[in-house]
Parts: structure tokens; C-alpha cells; sequence
């Protein structure tokens, strides 16, 4: 080392190539006489390198992109003499080549010394481009004769480094694989922007300032604007919804859009619609979507996957069984049959490979077309891998469940597995919101487990959905999910299961007000019932029969059916039924005006709850027994009464509940003659039903239309 800590042979090496560039000169010999005079020419310089590759045809912006790889170069990281680094990542065919070459083209005025382009070949078919090879190359390109660039790698980036000092150039790394293949070709300069595009996020490369930028598939209006710009305004002509579809299809992905525009134009007289049809089909999407191996999803995606080990790859394959987009890490942990915390590591795997994206709180969504690949690729857990996923969420939301309601008499026995568990949530509204943010997986598996023919674990996830629809509602999935429920319940045999399930359809129909259908799935629930010495089912059946008279106003009838069920519920020995029929006869009973009779079976009920601790069901009782108060002119206990409910069901998850309270609030308001605090109420109640119960919020707008028409008169 000499006195400046320096390599003797690195900088002799740098000062002999320095030398050679920036200090050569050509002699010459002039004859003056018998006099030869020697005279010296300076060497030209190197031309600046310009080594982009051409922006795609008919590039589509991305703004936010752009922007973040404008604040790299503007700011830099201006310490040390390093460069400001951008580490542009995104999974294969995304754009992400287009886009940092796009921005270095229209940023070229910002490096006046030179912009270098190398593909690492990080994701091609072969063997990925060394450092060496690449050094090599950008030597010669800012002037290094070729016999001056030196052999050993360490050698080449001290001189590269020398080089490129006090410049203002850009080094565009394309397709790398790792940041051994990008540490090496940092330029000196402060001035200098290095962008490196890539499958994988590198994290090394935060050690060297970098800013990550992610890059997505398109947003839809820019995916159909990619597709208009392709076929031109003519052919795009009237084609708008069909090209909206398209992209869809595509995933917005750019390399499956140009795929499907080559197809387009190379075949003139087809409208969009027929390669949309093309499209739909799932089985042959990714075929339809190649166009050689320079331009082939398929292709694409292939050489991501090669680079995986061996159980990441499997986790790939059998985390796609998952059948809906989104999905936790527990799932996925249950479909490739590996412990959590290690499906954990290799779903992070997958996210750093541009394979998955991470949505936070290990929640993980496929791309589309991704998710077809992964499905392609052979694996013979295959089946059993889709029925690991559907007991997992049978266990999970009956785990859920109980937390709900914890007393629930259940057909199914993944509950007796749990008893003496401790809860999986702290709260019910805290389960209701996991088993409301999952139902579009609940839904999705449950079709799945139909189309496998395992009608036995269908059902019970049908059963399993009861807590969430009777708190939420989503009458719409209440009902379609209900008739696969049940259809498999009959192709199975089980008629308790199936007198079940036409209890909890029943429900359903009751809300909307349907009480013929309603009193058609409880007759035939019962009869069940009976037939299978089901007394639970029966007094259910009893039970929603008359909250059909009720809701007739057939009040009579109504108590017929609830003191049928109350005999059942005693018979069996659960308290908690006993409560519930007291609940109802007291409500039924209130109806009617018989004031007094509604208070008893009111009193049995919050004794009953308060001795099993149900504060939920207690506080129900207490809406019934606040409208008794506010009927004898006790206005100020009535509003106790509600207040208490109104603290234990804002916890409860259950709009409708917290609506409840709301129109009794509304009722004593109005009958004290203050219509305006009546009017308060109700448009709170109709803002927590909007979009959950039709029917409440039809019986909200009936009660504020009448405030209206009384003050009006």
C-alpha cells in the first residue's frame, strides 16, 4: 500500500489507462532539411455512449413510477461520492425494462457524459452475464483501449470507478439476478444515477442508498389506452367494452397486452370480441398468450419459477389451489402441509421473486395470470392440497364463531375439537370482521369443495356461515350459498344437516320479509327434525314460524309456535334456548300491548342471561323492557335501559343490533313529542343499515316518511 493506503498495482494500472486515454497524443515526424522535427496530434476522444435500446412502441406513462425515479436523480444520495441507485422491480412482462428506459430517454439532457445499458440476462434462457464481462464492456465505452481494461474483477471496478469520477452519467442494469451482479458497476460520481431493473427485490442494494420503485401491471383505464394506441383509433373504433374486457383478461399485464394486439393485428378482419372468447377460457389462456418465446407470458413467468428452490416452488404451485386471489399465509401453509412460520419465509420468497404481492399483515394475492401458471405446473398434492384449504377455513371460522356466540348448538363436531381452547379472537366484533373480510374465500371454497364432490365438508361449511349472515347479512350470498349447502346435505344423507341449514335459510327469508318461502323451508326443516329425533332443529323450525306470524301480525299464532319451541328448549336442558323463546314470547307479547305478560318472560330472560354472562342477548332484553318503561311514562329508566344495551352491542359487530337500539331511541323521542331527536336517531340507524339489511332500512325510511307527514300536518 502506498502512503494513501491505495493497491500500488490498482493505481498503476488506473494512471497507466488514465494516461492512455486522457493524455495520448500520435507523433509525427516533419523533415526540415537533414532535421526530422517530431510533432504530437491529440487523440480524438471516445464518443459519448448512448446505449439505450428503443422505448417499446406505443408506451403507456406511468406518472407515479416516473416521478419516484425522478426524486432518485434529483436527490441522489450525495454522500461519499456514491450514486443515487433505483431498484425498479415487478414481476416478468410488467414494464419494467420499458419504463426505465423510457425515463432515461426523456432524461438524457441530465447525462451529458453517456448512458450505459446492460442486459444481466439475470431471467433468460442461459447463463446470466458476469460482472467482468459487463466492466468490460463499459470500460471500452468511456475510452479505455481494449488492451489497457484489466483481467481481475476488483481491478476493473477501481477503474471503472476512476473513470467515471466527477461524471454525470447513467448505468441502466437490466434483468439482474443478484447485487453481486450490480455492486460492481456503481459509478464514483455523486452526479451518476445507476437503475437497475429486476424479478427480485435486492435487498443488498439498500446498503447502497437505493430507493425501491415497484412496478405493477397497468391500471385498467391505462391497459385499455395501451390496447387503443396498438390496434389505432379505427380499429378501437366502438370496441370500448370489449377492450375493457380484454385487458381484464390480460391482467393488464403489458406483455399479455401486446400478445393480444399482435394477434389482432395480425389478423385484420377479427373483432376484439373473438379473442376476449379466446381469452375466457382458463385452461388455454396462457397458451393464447404467447407469440414466440421473445413475447410469451408463459415464457415469462417459466423463467421466474426455474430460479426457485425446490419448496418454495412447491409452496407456488400448491398456494395457488387456494381458490380466490387473496389469501393469509395459514392457508397457505395448510395447502403445501409445511409449519406457518417456514410458509411464511417462502411466501416472502415468492413476493421478493415477483411471483406474489405482499398486501401486509401476511395477506398474499396471485396475479391472475399467475396464478394460472402456477396451476399449470405438475404437482400431484394437487387435490389433496384444495381440501387441506377447505377444512383449514372450516376449522378457522368455527374458531371464529364461537367467539360469536359461543352457546350455539352446532351439527357439525369441529366445535367439541376447541371447547377447552383459548379464543382465537379477543372479541366477537373483532371474529365478525375476520369472517366478513373472508368471505369471499368462504364462498369460493365452498364452491370448490361442491365441484370436488365432498358434499360431507360442504355443508359444514354452509353451517359455519350462520354467524357471519345473521350479524351482516349479505343476504344475497346467505341465500346462493345456502342452496349448495343444503343440495349437499340431501346427496349425503344427513337429514339433521340438512334440517339445519333450511333453519338458517329460513332466516334469511324472514329478514327480507319472503314468509311464505320462510314458512316452506321451516315445515320441511321440521319434518326433517322430527323424523331424525332432532328436538334442537324442531324447536328452531317452531321458532321461526312464528316470527313468520309475527311478522303476518297473526300475534296469536306467533305465540302458538314460540311456546312450542320454549317446551322444546326446556325439554333439552339449554338454557340459553329458554332465554331466546322468553325473549320472543316477550316481544310478541309487547306487540300485542299485553305490557305485563311481556315483562315475566322479559325477567326470565336477563336472569337466564346474566347467569351464563351473555351480555349480547341481555341487552336486547333491555330495548324490549326500555319500550315497556317509556309506554308507562318512565322516560328517564327507558333511556338507562337503552344506553346499557347501546354500550354492549356498539362492541357486537352487528349493525342491525346497533340499529336496534337506535329506533327505540327514535320511538320514546317521538312519543315525548321531539321529533327532531326522533329524526337524529334514524338517520344514524339508516347509515349503519344502508347496505346491509334492505329490510331495515325500508322499516328506518317508512318511520322518518311518517315524522315527516306529522309535523306536516
Amino acid at each position: 500500500m502506498d502512503h494513501f493506503g491505495r493497491d500500488p498495482a490498482v493505481v498503476s494500472s488506473a494512471n497507466r489507462v488514465t494516461g492512455a486515454v486522457t493524455g495520448a497524443s500520435v507523433q509525427s515526424g516533419v523533415i526540415h532539411g537533414d532535421v526530422t522535427i517530431q510533432q504530437t496530434a491529440p487523440t480524438p476522444p471516445p464518443p459519448v455512449p448512448r446505449q439505450l435500446p428503443p422505448v417499446p412502441a406505443h408506451f403507456i406513462a406511468r406518472p407515479a413510477e416516473m416521478s419516484a425515479l425522478d426524486r432518485v436523480a434529483e436527490t441522489g444520495t450525495g454522500q461519499g461520492g456514491v450514486p443515487g441507485v433505483a431498484m425498479v422491480a415487478g414481476p416478468g412482462g410488467v414494464g419494467k425494462t420499458a419504463l426505465a428506459v423510457a425515463w432515461a430517454t426523456i432524461n438524457a439532457d441530465r447525462f451529458p457524459d453517456g448512458q450505459l445499458y446492460a442486459d444481466l440476462r439475470g431471467f433468460s434462457t442461459g447463463s446470466a452475464v458476469t460482472p467482468e464481462e459487463v466492466l468490460g464492456r463499459f470500460l471500452r465505452s468511456v475510452g479505455v483501449p481494449p488492451e489497457r481494461v484489466p483481467v481481475e474483477l476488483a481491478e476493473q471496478a477501481a477503474l471503472f470507478r476512476t473513470m467515471t469520477a466527477g461524471k454525470r452519467l447513467l448505468v441502466l442494469a437490466d434483468n439482474a439476478l443478484s447485487t453481486a451482479q450490480v455492486r460492481p458497476l456503481m459509478p464514483a460520481s455523486p452526479e451518476c444515477v445507476v437503475l437497475v431493473t429486476s424479478r427480485l427485490r435486492l435487498d443488498g442494494l439498500y446498503a447502497d442508498g437505493a430507493e425501491f420503485v415497484d412496478v405493477s401491471p397497468l391500471p385498467q383505464g391505462r391497459a385499455v389506452e395501451l390496447l387503443t394506441r396498438s390496434l389505432g383509433p379505427r380499429r378501437a373504433a366502438g370496441e370500448g367494452p370489449q377492450l375493457g374486457e380484454l385487458a381484464s383478461l390480460c391482467g393488464r399485464l403489458p406483455i399479455a397486452l401486446r400478445v393480444a394486439c399482435a394477434r389482432l393485428v395480425s389478423r385484420p378482419r377479427w373483432p376484439v370480441e373473438r379473442v376476449v372468447a379466446e381469452l375466457k377460457d382458463e385452461r388455454q389462456r396462457l397458451q393464447r398468450l404467447s407469440a414466440g418465446e421473445e413475447m410469451s407470458v408463459d415464457a415469462a413467468f417459466d423463467l421466474s419459477y426455474q430460479a426457485l428452490p425446490d419448496e418454495t416452488a412447491r409452496l407456488y404451485r400448491l398456494a395457488s389451489e387456494h381458490p380466490a386471489s387473496e389469501f393469509e399465509a395459514g392457508v397457505a401453509a395448510a395447502a403445501a402441509r409445511m409449519p406457518e412460520d417456514e410458509a411464511i419465509d417462502g411466501l416472502q420468497a415468492l413476493v421478493d421473486a415477483s411471483l406474489l404481492e405482499e398486501l401486509g399483515g401476511d395477506h398474499y394475492r396471485f396475479h391472475d395470470l399467475l396464478r394460472l401458471h402456477a396451476r399449470a405446473q405438475p404437482d400431484e398434492d394437487r387435490e389433496a392440497a384444495r381440501l387441506r384449504v377447505a377444512h383449514w377455513f372450516l376449522h378457522r371460522t368455527t374458531r371464529a364463531n364461537m367467539v360469536v356466540i359461543p352457546l350455539r348448538w352446532r351439527v357439525s363436531d369441529v366445535c367439541e375439537r376447541y371447547r377447552d381452547a383459548p379464543a382465537m379472537f379477543r372479541s366477537g366484533g373483532e371474529a365478525l370482521d375476520w369472517l366478513d373480510g373472508q368471505l369471499p374465500n368462504l364462498l369460493a371454497v365452498l364452491e370448490d369443495t361442491v365441484s370436488m364432490g365432498q358434499d360431507e365438508l360442504a355443508w359444514q361449511l354452509c353451517e359455519a356461515l350462520w354467524e357471519l349472515f345473521l350479524h351482516r347479512k349479505h343476504y344475497h350470498h346467505w341465500l346462493s350459498s345456502h342452496e349448495l349447502g343444503i343440495a349437499a346435505a340431501r346427496r349425503c344423507g344427513h337429514e339433521v344437516a340438512e334440517s339445519r341449514l333450511r333453519c338458517q335459510l329460513a332466516r334469511a327469508y324472514l329478514d327480507l320479509r319472503r314468509f311464505d318461502e320462510a314458512e316452506r323451508e321451516c315445515l320441511t326443516a321440521a319434518e326433517l327434525a322430527r323424523r331424525n329425533g332432532s328436538k334442537h332443529n324442531e324447536s328452531v323450525a317452531m321458532n321461526q314460524l312464528g316470527m313468520a306470524a309475527q311478522g303476518r301480525e297473526d300475534i296469536g299464532a306467533a305465540l302458538v309456535y314460540f311456546g312450542k319451541s320454549l317446551v322444546l328448549e326446556q325439554e333439552l336442558g339449554i338454557e340459553r334456548g329458554v332465554a331466546n323463546r322468553h325473549r320472543r314470547i316477550g316481544e310478541a307479547l309487547l306487540r300485542a300491548g299485553r305490557d305485563a305478560e311481556a315483562a315475566g318472560h322479559f325477567a326470565s330472560a336477563v336472569a337466564i342471561y346474566a347467569r351464563l354472562g351473555d351480555t349480547k342477548d341481555e341487552a336486547k332484553v333491555l330495548i324490549g323492557l326500555a319500550r315497556i318503561d317509556a309506554r308507562a311514562g318512565a322516560l328517564d329508566p327507558a333511556r338507562q335501559r337503552l344506553e346499557r344495551a347501546q354500550d354492549v352491542l356498539s362492541t357486537s359487530g352487528s349493525a342491525v343490533y346497533q340499529a336496534d337500539v337506535l329506533i327505540a331511541f327514535a320511538e320514546i323521542a317521538e312519543d315525548n313529542g321531539d321529533p327532531a331527536s326522533a329524526r337524529t336517531h334514524l338517520r344514524q340507524a339508516l347509515r349503519l343499515c344502508d347496505g346491509v339489511s334492505a329490510a331495515y332500512v325500508e322499516r328506518i325510511q317508512t318511520a322518518l316518511t311518517r315524522l315527516a307527514t306529522a309535523e306536516d300536518d
